[in-house]
């Protein structure tokens, strides 16, 4: 259940630049400079903050604003992006239990 989030990608040097086809929170924008400050916050850019810590490595900070993603990482990643891609599509993938 849920739908995939396209994304648009765009790489500088350090920086990952993530346009979303959906706003995941308001126009003001917040910071998370790590796990445990993404972890206090219980809406939706909280809780995609939180899984971007728990799936990436070396992440330095996340902006998030509107239907925008900021990722500034400790190293440069090279070009192999994906599986951040990855995590942004399927944040909105929810499967309920089976019976």
């Amino acid at each position: 259940m849920g739908q995939i989030i396209e994304v648009k990608t765009t790489k500088i040097n350090k920086t990952l630049i993530f346009d979303l086809n959906r706003s995941v929170s308001g126009q003001e924008g917040m910071t998370f400079n790590n796990i445990s400050e993404a972890s206090l916050i219980p809406d939706v850019s909280g809780q995609l903050a939180l899984k971007l810590f728990q799936e990436i490595d070396d992440i330095d900070t996340i902006f998030i604003q509107s239907n925008m993603v900021t990722i500034n990482f400790q190293r440069n990643i090279g070009n192999d992006t994906s599986n951040v891609e990855d995590t942004l599509q399927n944040f909105f993938i929810f499967y309920g239990e089976e019976e």
